[in-house]
């Protein structure tokens, strides 16, 4: 520009001009290139302006608006400024000198550009025209297309290039053309141009259906996915939020979640899908799309949330729904076995026809599983309160059914416990009067054998008082010694021992046992008198026989 506005004379001048008209059209066309191609014979307007200018419009331009009229005399520039563009001046001379262009590389180099453009022709007749339904197909198609493009906007300097090429031999001094070259080189530059404008005329046309496709495409998988994040929600809410409270209705949301978990599995591709998806935004695509760019934005992170709350409500819910079904199992395995043994324990405590050995053992039995089933009753606690997470204590009837049950469980045991202990005192009242009255007949017993002692002993003291002959007095001693003997050793030591046993069972009641020690101690003092009596009998024969010998003896001498 500070060439083109400089007030002094510049061989360069009218070229520099042209290409600057040249890259405003291209960059106009760049911003409206769908308006402009909707104009049937603005390419061909184009290209008869672009060969004017090139011949001859920028030579004028420059003499007309520069050089004539001084347009820019009054352009303040500082030195620095001055410096730059006699070095631009200078450099760009340089160049154009340096590389001088005959009619022999411009034919080359069309030759070559005519192969590249051709070579880009087949390739985008190469590609899949079919706009398929499939949206995977249809990224495949667009990334490819995006490619093409790039590769299009990338090499678009070599057409620069050429037309400057043809800029300079239509308007060098040094390189005479004939008429007829010049006119082919007119012609090939409208043909390059024609096979450019149109090249790149469908290219924009197939991006701008690919965009139009693919976000249609798009935003109809996001509207499905969000329609189908909806239902899920609903069915969550209707079947799945509440938990069931019976083992039948557990099984039926593990498969209502079985089947949800098979939908996310499929879905899992659609919501891949999506966080990759592309927003396709130009001229003509803007006014036909349902949603802008921000709306779209807003629907995605919708959608990523739902899709997060229901694939963590999946994962939480099975765990919960496993937690609970084995709560209630445990709950029912628990309370029939309490059922069963207290119901066994309650029939076998009412009946009356059991004998009291048996029911001993029945007690001690039972007293011995009690704390084992009370630990039963404790599991019954931990299974309710881990039901307690999931079940409202005060509304749930299911709750308050197990809750009643585990409540009636307690209530039996205890008036079991209760029972057992009934039965314990009506057992030991049972073996009290069976142990007075055989205490009162082991007394009588004692009794009616103690006077017959008595009697005995009265007996043989009455015997052993009488007046006897001597041999006769001592058979009746020999014959009382032996029985008392007998008496002593067997009957009568087991007789004072019976006896010493009802002193302590008379005791041992709390009853009064003076007088059965009063008689048993008469009975032992009137034994042991007997004894001695018959000692002493018994020496008295001795002492009469030996008085009997020694008087028979003196007698005799």
């Amino acid at each position: 520009l500070s060439i083109v506005q400089s007030s002094e004379k510049h061989d360069t001048r009218p070229l520099l001009i042209y290409w600057i008209v040249y890259s405003s059209l291209i960059s106009v066309e760049y911003l409206g290139h769908n308006l402009f191609n909707s104009l049937v014979f603005y390419w061909l307007i184009k290209c008869i302006f672009l060969l004017w200018f090139m011949a001859s419009g920028a030579r004028i331009v420059s003499r007309l608006f520069v050089e004539e009229n001084g347009a820019f005399d009054d352009v303040q520039v500082d030195k620095h400024e001055d410096i730059q563009k006699e070095a631009f001046t200078e450099e760009t001379n340089n160049e154009v000198a340096n590389s001088p262009t005959d009619l022999l590389t411009y034919q080359t180099n069309m030759e070559r550009i005519l192969q590249w453009i051709t070579t880009l022709e087949e390739k985008y007749g190469n590609q899949d025209k079919t706009l398929s339904n499939d949206l995977n197909i249809i990224k495949e198609q667009f990334q490819n297309h995006e490619d093409f493009i790039l590769t299009l906007n990338k090499d678009e300097n070599q057409v620069d290039d050429i037309l400057s090429q043809v800029n300079q031999l239509l308007t060098s001094t040094d390189i005479p053309l004939q008429t007829q070259e010049e006119n082919e080189i007119i012609e090939q530059i409208g043909i390059l141009n024609e096979k450019w404008r149109l090249l790149r005329s469908k290219s924009l046309d197939r991006q701008s259906i690919l965009h139009k496709t693919i976000m249609k495409l798009q935003t109809d998988q996001m509207e499905s996915f969000a329609t189908w994040l909806s239902q899920i929600e609903e069915r969550i809410s209707t079947n799945l939020e509440a938990m069931e409270d019976s083992i039948p209705g557990i099984d039926r949301q593990y498969q209502q979640l079985i089947q949800l978990q098979d939908e996310l599995i499929v879905q899992q591709e659609i919501s891949q899908s999506l966080e990759n998806f592309i927003i396709a935004v130009d001229d003509s695509t803007s006014v036909d799309q349902e949603y802008d760019s921000t709306e779209i934005e807003n629907k995605l992170v919708d959608c990523s949330k739902r899709w997060e709350y229901i694939c963590n409500f999946v994962q939480q819910h099975w765990v919960q729904l496993q937690e609970v079904k084995t709560q209630f199992e445990d709950f029912e395995i628990n309370r029939d076995k309490l059922d069963q043994w207290l119901t066994s324990k309650e029939d076998e405590i009412r009946k009356t026809n059991t004998k009291d050995t048996d029911k001993v053992h029945f007690i001690q039995q039972t007293e011995s599983e009690i704390d084992d089933i009370q630990q039963v009753i404790h599991l019954l606690d931990n299974s309710l309160n881990l039901l307690g997470k999931y079940f409202d204590p005060v509304s749930s009837n299911k709750f308050k059914i197990l809750n009643e049950q585990r409540n009636n469980f307690e209530q039996r045991l205890t008036q079991l416990i209760d029972d057992l202990q009934q039965c314990s005192l009506q057992l030991k009242q049972s073996d009290d009067s069976i142990n007075k009255n055989r205490q009162i007949s082991m007394k009588s017993d004692f009794d009616l054998s103690a006077e017959k002692h008595i009697e005995w002993i009265d007996n043989i003291e009455r015997i052993l008082n009488e007046e006897l002959q001597p041999e006769e007095q001592e058979d009746i001693i020999r014959n009382v010694k032996i029985t008392y003997l007998l008496y002593d050793d067997d009957h009568f030591k087991e007789f004072i021992q019976t006896g010493n046993n009802i002193t302590k069972q008379l005791k041992d009641a709390d009853e009064d046992s003076t007088e059965h020690e009063f008689a048993l101690k008469t009975l032992k003092k009137r034994w042991h008198e007997l004894h001695e009596q018959i000692l002493k009998c018994e020496q008295d024969i001795e002492q009469s026989k030996f008085s009997n010998d020694l008087s028979e003896y003196i007698t005799r001498f």
